[in-house]
C-alpha cells in the first residue's frame, strides 16, 4: 500500500513511518525540518523523504491510498496560537483537500487528549465531555471536525502521552529524566490509579491493523495503557526499569484524577495495549543507557 506519514520528523511520525514500512508498505515520509528522528528513517527500507510543509503537499507525486497524520504544532516557547492555528488547521485543510484528490481511502489522524480541555469525571472516554480545551486542543478538535467531514473514511486516536526510545515532552517522560537524576519526585494523587500512558509500540500495531481493514465512515477513540495502577507503583515500576530507586514525596493537587477507558479502540478497532506497570518497567529498560 501507498502510504503518506506526515510529521516524519517527530518522535511517533518517524517510528510509525518505519514499522509500517517494516510491514511491507511503500512510505513516503512527510518533515518539515531535520530532526535526529530522520536518521532511523533514511536507513529503512521502503522509506523516501520529502521536505515540504503541508500546504505543499500537492508536489508530492502521490497518489496515497492511506495517510497517517501525525505532523502537529504543539505549545513550546516561540510558538505563539496564532502558528498552532495556521500550522494544525489550514495544514490539515491542505492536506485533505489533496487526498480528496488523490482517492485515499483510509486517513488515520493523530489528535490529543488536550481536546477534552478541564476534565473533572473519574473515567475519560469518547463521550466525555469537552469543556475549556486550551488553544491546541481546541486545534485538534478542529482538525477533527475538519477529518470528519471529509468524506475520508478515517479513525482519530486520541493520544495521552506518548512513550518509546525517544519520548520527551510528558509526564512519564520528564519524571524519567528526573529519576535518572537521582531527582526526588513530587507528584499528586499518588494513590490514585493511572493508565494516561500509552506506548509507540502499541499506537504502531494499531495502525498497522487498521490499514489492513476498510471501513466507510469517522470514527475517534481513546487509548491508553490496559489495566491502572496507583500513581505511586506506576513511578516505581518506571525507577525499576531505569534501575534506580524512586524518592517520592506528595505535592497539593492541581488537577482532577481520572483513568482512561479504551473499550471502544479494543472492541472496533483491535487495539491490544500493554499493561500499565509493564509499560513503564520497558520504557525505563529503553531509556536506561540513553
Amino acid at each position: 500500500m501507498q502510504v503518506l506519514v506526515t510529521g516524519v520528523s517527530g518522535f511517533s511520525g518517524s517510528f510509525v513511518a518505519r514499522a509500517l514500512a517494516s510491514a511491507g508498505h511503500d512510505v513516503t515520509g512527510l518533515f518539515r525540518r531535520e530532526t535526529n528522528f530522520l536518521a532511523q528513517a533514511r536507513k529503512q527500507a521502503n522509506i523516501r523523504l520529502e521536505q515540504a510543509g503541508l500546504d505543499s503537499v500537492g508536489g508530492l507525486a502521490g497518489p496515497f491510498e492511506a495517510i497517517v497524520h501525525t505532523a502537529a504544532t504543539s505549545p513550546a516557547p516561540g510558538i505563539t496560537d496564532a502558528m498552532i492555528v495556521r500550522d494544525n488547521l489550514d495544514g490539515t485543510t491542505a492536506l485533505l483537500a489533496e487526498a480528496g484528490r488523490w482517492g485515499t481511502e483510509r486517513f488515520v489522524f493523530f489528535s490529543s487528549l488536550s481536546l477534552y480541555g478541564d476534565v473533572t469525571a473519574p473515567l475519560l472516554d469518547e463521550e466525555t465531555a469537552i469543556v475549556n480545551p486550551d488553544i491546541y486542543g481546541a486545534s485538534k478538535r478542529q482538525c477533527e471536525l475538519l477529518v470528519s467531514g471529509s468524506g475520508i473514511p478515517s479513525l482519530s486516536l486520541r493520544l495521552p502521552g506518548v512513550l518509546g526510545p525517544g519520548a520527551h515532552r510528558n509526564w512519564l517522560s520528564g519524571i524519567a529524566t528526573k529519576l535518572k537524576a537521582r531527582k526526588t519526585i513530587r507528584a499528586f494523587h499518588l494513590d490514585s490509579p493511572f493508565n494516561n500512558a500509552v506506548h509507540i509500540d502499541d499506537i504502531a500495531r494499531l495502525v498497522s491493523t487498521v490499514l489492513a481493514h476498510s471501513w466507510t465512515d469517522f470514527d475517534a477513540v481513546v487509548l491508553g495503557a490496559r489495566g491502572a495502577l496507583p500513581v505511586r507503583r506506576v513511578i516505581e515500576s518506571l525507577a525499576q526499569g531505569l534501575g534506580v530507586t524512586a524518592q517520592i514525596e506528595p505535592a497539593p493537587a492541581t488537577k482532577s484524577s481520572f483513568i482512561l477507558s479504551s473499550h471502544r479502540a479494543i472492541a472496533r478497532w483491535g487495539y491490544d495495549p500493554m499493561e500499565i506497570g509493564e509499560m513503564a518497567e520497558r520504557y525505563g529498560r529503553e531509556i536506561r543507557l540513553s
